[in-house]
């Protein structure tokens, strides 16, 4: 009786395992389309707090093509994206064993397909232009073409790789011109019975996808052929006009997003693409990763290589992370990334509510106490955004000599000496409190407690404030 028990025990167990382990078919909607992309929507070098240097300051907008992912074949209502992929394509993600089908809509006004990397697929799902080339190799403007793709073993991490790798996915009708133009982005495969539902590592807090490559806007405008071919045109190599050295499409510390907390296993996956020059060493200050079961802090990327790293963030602080090949590095190739404290317990006020819209000239915010003790004396370190990652420090002062009792609620106001029509939002964090037993509070770091209110209100919270730049002008 115990021997038959064992069985059968056994074969439910069994049947639970392969149940988890059941292969997923992952379904994307992708469309390629033509926009305007900022390499610096700030307009400035974030970096060292200045105006942006020549060439690079005389234009930052060009046009561009991107892979948009959508939540249907209706292709009408965009997915929501991480502000970090920049420029990037969504993420593709599957487990060891997964199908991915992709469904792709051309809404550009040229040819396209779309070519994995690291996945096993037949010639009609290849996406790749040329003589043996299969049926979706050229898919026309306003047309369709759905893509099927395996993750097998030989796509899924190898000995010596953490529970997931990244590779590329980008078109192959004219892949220079096109990678140039924007179209390119990250597929993320984990091990198999490492992943969680969505696809993502099991063993990992946080992701990162980090492009390192050289844009070069003036490529399209020798091009003699609708697809870019028989150019004839050679680039100075000294000449930097027109050309971009950018972390997923940013220069000059304008990518925004890179925040994790303190504590936290944060997965990088790198990625290089673009010429012969694009000859990568991504570098971060403050930590060290863990790569092929050695540390490192700086990691070799080629054209169109990938290398998978892990970083256990516990060195609080706002570090460089950037190329460290000196002249990519001075051409800003540059960004910053952050890892914030853990939040303490309680914060001794709240913002209940803010008014600096309605009367740019008056602006005013509602703090509430929310401690067991009376303030006495409030103040506030106030911070207005000119773009996502430009926030100025302002002269507005903001504090209270009225007395705040223990959930009690105080409307605070200010003048506001600036042009408010460029500010996107204002941050606050309390300064200073003073209690009326003579005890203070005062915050560990910058920006503890903060809260932002955004003119779109509609616009993504953030987890930290990026650093505090120069002070908003008066013009």
């Amino acid at each position: 009786m115990r021997t038959k028990g064992f069985r059968i025990w056994f074969f439910l167990n069994a049947i639970l395992a392969t149940h988890h382990c059941i292969a997923a078919t992952r379904h994307y909607y992708i469309a390629a389309e033509d926009a305007v992309w900022d390499y610096a929507p700030s307009r400035r070098d974030l970096i060292h707090g200045a105006h942006l240097p020549m060439p690079w300051g005389q234009q930052t907008q060009w046009p561009k093509t991107r892979f948009i992912e959508y939540t249907d074949s209706t292709f009408s209502v965009q997915k929501p994206q991480p502000e970090w992929l920049g420029i990037l394509g969504p993420i593709i993600r599957a487990e060891v064993g997964d199908t991915i089908v992709v469904e792709f809509l051309n809404r550009s006004v040229r040819v396209h397909d779309i070519h994995p990397h690291g996945l096993r697929y037949d010639k009609s799902s290849e996406g790749a232009h040329y003589v043996a080339a299969g049926p979706g190799s050229v898919v026309l403007s306003g047309a369709r073409y759905t893509y099927t793709w395996l993750a097998d073993d030989g796509s899924g991490p190898g000995l010596a790789d953490p529970s997931s790798i990244v590779w590329w996915y980008h078109p192959h009708t004219d892949e220079p011109s096109e990678t140039n133009a924007g179209l390119m982005g990250p597929i993320i495969v984990t091990a198999r019975g490492k992943a969680k539902p969505d696809g993502s590592p099991k063993d990992v807090d946080q992701e990162f996808v980090a492009s390192f490559m050289i844009f070069d806007e003036l490529m399209a405008k020798f091009e003699s052929q609708p697809h870019g071919m028989n150019r004839t045109f050679k680039r100075d190599p000294n000449d930097d006009s027109g050309r971009f050295y950018a972390i997923n499409g940013y220069v000059f510390g304008n990518l925004p997003g890179l925040a994790v907390k303190a504590g936290s296993r944060v997965r990088w996956y790198l990625m290089g693409m673009g010429g012969e020059q694009d000859i990568h060493t991504p570098h971060w200050h403050g930590k060290t990763v863990l790569f092929q079961n050695r540390h490192a802090d700086v990691i070799e990327l080629l054209p169109a290589s990938t290398a998978t790293v892990d970083m256990v963030a516990d060195n609080p602080g706002t570090w460089l992370f950037h190329c460290q090949v000196t002249d990519h590095m001075e051409a800003g190739m540059m960004a910053t990334y952050t890892i914030y404290p853990l939040a303490p317990n309680s914060c001794p006020v709240e913002f209940a509510a803010g008014d600096f819209w309605d009367n740019p000239k008056e602006l005013s915010v509602t703090v509430r106490n929310t401690s067991k003790k009376t303030i006495q004396h409030l103040v506030l370190t106030p911070g207005a955004f000119l773009s996502r990652m430009d926030l100025r420090t302002s002269l507005t002062p903001w504090m209270s000599n009225t007395p705040i009792g223990p959930g009690q609620e105080q409307s605070l106001k200010a003048n506001n000496f600036y042009q408010s029509s460029g500010i996107l939002g204002w941050a606050l964090s309390p300064y200073q409190i003073v209690y009326t037993d003579g005890s203070k509070w005062n915050p560990q770091q910058s920006g503890e407690c903060f809260h932002v209110f955004w003119r779109d209100r509609e616009h993504p919270s953030l987890e930290a404030l990026p650093p505090f730049q120069m002070e908003v002008s008066s013009d």
